[in-house]
C-alpha cells in the first residue's frame, strides 16, 4: 500500500467523474464538490482507506488509457483545478454538505424531494435550458419485447409478463414536475423510474415508451439522475465566463463555498 496526498488523490478522482476537456472554471467547480465528498465521508479521520470512501478514483496508468496522447494536457489541467481550490468545500448554512452532480440534464434539474423523496434545501429545481443543445442529450434505446422482459426478469426474477400483453400492461403512471419518471407499471411490477432505468440500463429516468409489433423504443432524456450540478449546463456557462463559485451557487441552492 503507498499513501497519496489529497491533491493526487483528488486529480484522479475528478478524472473518473467529468470529461479532462471542459472549462478550467468546471473543473474546479468539479474539484470542489469531489473534495467535499471526501471530506463528509471521511469525518475527521486522516487516514482513510480509498475503498471506505466509495469515490471511483483512476490511478495513472488508468488514465493514460483514457486520454491516450493527451495524458499530460488533461492531468496537468485536472491537478491545477484541484490545486486552485486547495481546502475549498461546500457549507449551507454553515454544515459541510453531501453534494450530488450528474452528466447532462433534460432541461431542467430535479429537486431532492421530488427524486428521492426528502427535502433538501440545496437540492432544489432549476432552469437549465443549454442540456438540450447538447449532441447527448437524447438517446434512444430500442430492443424486442422479449429482451426487455428478460432484462426485467434479471433485474427481477419475480417480474411476470407475457409479451402479448406488455404493451398494454406498461404504463407511466407518476412523473415529477421536471419531467422525470417517478413511477412506472409494467407487467405485475410498480416500480420507481430510477429501478426502470437501472434495470434496462438506461442513460436517465426521463424517458418515454412506444411499442411497435415485437419492437420497444425508449427514448431517454439527459444522462444521470438529475439532482444537483448539472455538469454540461455548468459548462457551458463556464464558456460564457461563469467562474467555479457561481456555477456551485447556481446548481445548489444556497450553497456558499469556503475553508
Amino acid at each position: 500500500e503507498y499513501r497519496l496526498g489529497v491533491t493526487d488523490y483528488l486529480t484522479g478522482v475528478v478524472a473518473a467523474q467529468i470529461p479532462a476537456d471542459f472549462e478550467m472554471e468546471t473543473l474546479k467547480a468539479q474539484a470542489v464538490l469531489a473534495r467535499t465528498c471526501l471530506y463528509k465521508r471521511s469525518g475527521s479521520k486522516m487516514l482513510m482507506d480509498a475503498l471506505d470512501i466509495g469515490l471511483t478514483w483512476l490511478d495513472e496508468s488508468e488514465r493514460k488509457q483514457l486520454w491516450g496522447i493527451s495524458y499530460q494536457e488533461n492531468n496537468t489541467k485536472i491537478h491545477q483545478a484541484v490545486q486552485e481550490t486547495d481546502g475549498q468545500i461546500l457549507y449551507y448554512g454553515g454544515q459541510m454538505i453531501l453534494p450530488a452532480w450528474f452528466y447532462i440534464g433534460n432541461g431542467k434539474t430535479r429537486s431532492a424531494k421530488e427524486a428521492w423523496g426528502e427535502e433538501t434545501s440545496w437540492f432544489q429545481s432549476v432552469e437549465s435550458s443549454w442540456d438540450t443543445e447538447s449532441p447527448e442529450y437524447e438517446t434512444t434505446t430500442e430492443m424486442t419485447k422479449r429482451q426487455l422482459i428478460r432484462q426485467m426478469k434479471r433485474y427481477d426474477p419475480a417480474f411476470d409478463c407475457p409479451a402479448e400483453t406488455l404493451a398494454s400492461n406498461c404504463e407511466i403512471t407518476a412523473v415529477d414536475s421536471a419531467g422525470y419518471v417517478t413511477e412506472i407499471q409494467i407487467g405485475n411490477r410498480l416500480m420507481s423510474g430510477e429501478d426502470f432505468r437501472y434495470a434496462l440500463e438506461l442513460p436517465s429516468a426521463c424517458f418515454k415508451i412506444a411499442f411497435e409489433s415485437n419492437r420497444v423504443q425508449i427514448r431517454v432524456y439527459g444522462r444521470g439522475h438529475g439532482v444537483g450540478f448539472d455538469q454540461y449546463g455548468a459548462n457551458r456557462q463556464a464558456k460564457e465566463g461563469k467562474n467555479y463559485e457561481q456555477l456551485l451557487q447556481y446548481y445548489l441552492t444556497g450553497v456558499k463555498v469556503g475553508e
